[in-house]
């Protein structure tokens, strides 16, 4: 009998998902070893970093944690005015913190108009104990014209008419120089005014010399913003005067747009100056002083004075 040659065809073995995936499972095995690896050591080798940044975070049960950026050390005032000449009086204080920076904080300087501000916070005072009534009033006289410096009040012709309360506010928001001749005549005069300063615990504060420290300015400032010296309406009406005044390129510069700075102004020959509150989250006092400094290069430090006060005291 022939022998039959029989071609067996051998059947080719069904690969399974397994091993048809083999390579896609690999990989993915690759990725996810991989990224535990990052997970667990780049936190080892990398936590000491600080991240500046502001981010929303999760817990378990829904609950919302942010994570705050990291907050700027003092800044250092012996720095940011470096190489200036004349003299700077600068004062940065929380008002219900212990947080402080001061630099020349006794030192006599030219006030120029923020000798005002006392000048102010002693109207209102009188204001408040009925010695003075605010819609009274006060009639331009040509005897009072004060023709020099800031203020539309010596423009105006003799014979107009305006309230205390009016002159008060030009005094606060322009600066008005012949308005606060017009408040210190109402107190008495110079003497009589310079003795209620003093009762204000203002010691080197001198009107007629146009003269304090910065130390009694920013204290002044300290004192409203913890709702002292003035009752609550008294004190409302000065902080409204004393917000968005016609110079707002100095402390509110450095700050945000929505922020409120109450605050008083003042310029001369060598003199540029600013003192007053930032309602900041924690609010906080700012106070600088100038005498004898190179007005072109002194007056834009103060808005950089301003952000760095702002980066340590200021919100998140």
């Amino acid at each position: 009998m022939a022998e039959e040659n029989l071609e067996v065809k051998k059947r080719q073995p069904r690969k399974t998902i397994g091993e048809e995936g083999s390579r896609k499972q690999t990989l993915v095995v690759f990725l996810i070893l991989l990224g535990l690896g990052l997970i667990f050591y780049l936190p080892r080798e990398f936590g000491n970093v600080e991240l500046n940044l502001s981010v929303p975070n999760w817990t378990s049960n829904g609950e919302v944690i942010t994570i705050r950026k990291s907050r700027v050390e003092k800044p250092n005032l012996e720095e940011l005015i470096a190489g200036q000449a004349g003299e700077f009086g600068i004062l940065v204080k929380s008002v219900n913190g212990q947080e402080e920076l001061k630099l020349g904080e006794n030192i006599v300087m030219t006030a120029a108009s923020v000798i005002k501000l006392p000048v102010l916070i002693v109207y209102y005072q009188a204001v408040d104990s009925g010695q003075i009534d605010p819609e009274a009033e006060y009639v331009l006289a040509e005897i009072d014209r004060w023709k020099y410096g800031t203020g539309s009040l010596q423009y105006q012709a003799a014979g107009t008419t305006y309230t205390y309360r009016q002159v008060a506010q030009l005094v606060t928001n322009q600066s008005d120089n012949m308005g606060a001749e017009v408040l210190i005549k109402n107190l008495g005069g110079y003497a009589k005014a310079q003795q209620a300063v003093n009762r204000l615990g203002l010691i080197k504060a001198n009107l007629k010399e146009n003269e304090m420290t910065v130390a009694e300015a920013g204290g002044l400032f300290l004192q409203l913003a913890q709702g002292k010296l003035l009752t609550p309406t008294s004190r409302e009406e000065l902080f409204a005067n004393l917000t968005k005044t016609v110079n707002e390129d100095r402390l509110p510069a450095g700050v945000p747009d929505n922020v409120r700075v109450i605050h008083k102004f003042g310029s001369e020959a060598g003199v540029v100056n600013d003192c007053g509150i930032v309602e900041a989250k924690k609010p906080y006092v700012i106070c600088i002083l100038t005498t004898n400094v190179n007005v072109g290069e002194a007056e834009p430090l103060l808005p950089q004075i301003s952000a760095a006060a702002w980066s340590w005291l200021g919100d998140d």
